[in-house]
């Protein structure tokens, strides 16, 4: 059924996409799914994003800020999108979706040296500092679950900013998944041996496209159609292995 809904877009007709002549999407430094490089935009879901509006040939312009300058803009602007954006109850309503895209389930983790951080479930954690994002949506995970800044979050401009402090001992958990930590620890020279993954982060719906409820609504359904496309024929995971450290 996937595959005649899938097909019955792709004979569409591409009006849509003269509503809108083109798509700025904003995205954060997130390696490995979003990041700068020699000047371009790039990363797993960058490319996933970029061969999906090549499919419904419309002309998408890839932006880098820091995440709630990001989410701001996408909300501000009516041909706009958000990538790679958790989709959360709060959030559901401020967008249209794509995806998933890439993503694994994230977990807590701890340096394999720190014995001393034992977690059996989420509360454990409010005995140690955390590294939040500002404006991500575990933020507002722990903040909901009465985590407190001072107390147990620490807060930097993008996800993977806490690495060295976390390899310093200086902050005490990070929150990663198995595809994003090998990639913040080859940047200063570590492996996954340094590490170990606590508890799983449940509740979190993966990594999405989130678009402004202004997107024409067709263009949004040919997104996802292609996005399955995709998935089908192994060109999605032929882009995530192309991106993984080895």
């Amino acid at each position: 059924m996937k595959a005649v809904r899938a097909f019955y877009w792709l004979m569409l007709s591409w009006s849509c996409c003269a509503a809108a002549d083109e798509l700025v999407l904003y995205t954060e430094h997130f390696p490995p799914f979003s990041y700068e490089h020699d000047g371009v935009i790039t990363g797993t879901n960058t490319e996933i994003v970029r061969r999906l509006c090549e499919r419904v040939t419309i002309s998408c312009r890839f932006e880098l800020y820091p995440w709630r300058r990001a989410f701001e803009h996408a909300l501000a602007s009516p041909q706009a999108g958000l990538y790679s954006t958790s989709r959360s109850k709060e959030r559901d309503a401020m967008f249209q979706w794509v995806g998933p895209l890439a993503y694994t389930t994230p977990y807590l983790y701890r340096l394999k040296s720190r014995s001393d951080i034992q977690l059996q479930q989420v509360e454990d954690a409010k005995g140690y500092m955390i590294a939040v994002a500002r404006g991500d949506v575990f933020e507002e995970y722990f903040l909901e679950k009465g985590f407190r800044y001072g107390q147990h979050l620490l807060d930097f401009e993008s996800k993977s900013a806490a690495t060295p402090l976390f390899l310093q001992g200086r902050v005490d958990l990070m929150v990663s998944s198995e595809l994003v930590m090998p990639v913040w620890l080859a940047d200063y020279q570590q492996t996954m041996e340094v590490v170990e993954a606590t508890i799983a982060l449940d509740g979190i719906a993966g990594n999405f496209l989130a678009l402004n409820p202004d997107v024409p609504v067709e263009l949004v359904e040919q997104l996802q159609a292609q996005l399955e496309l995709m998935r089908q024929s192994g060109e999605f995971e032929a882009i995530v292995q192309s991106f993984q450290v080895k």
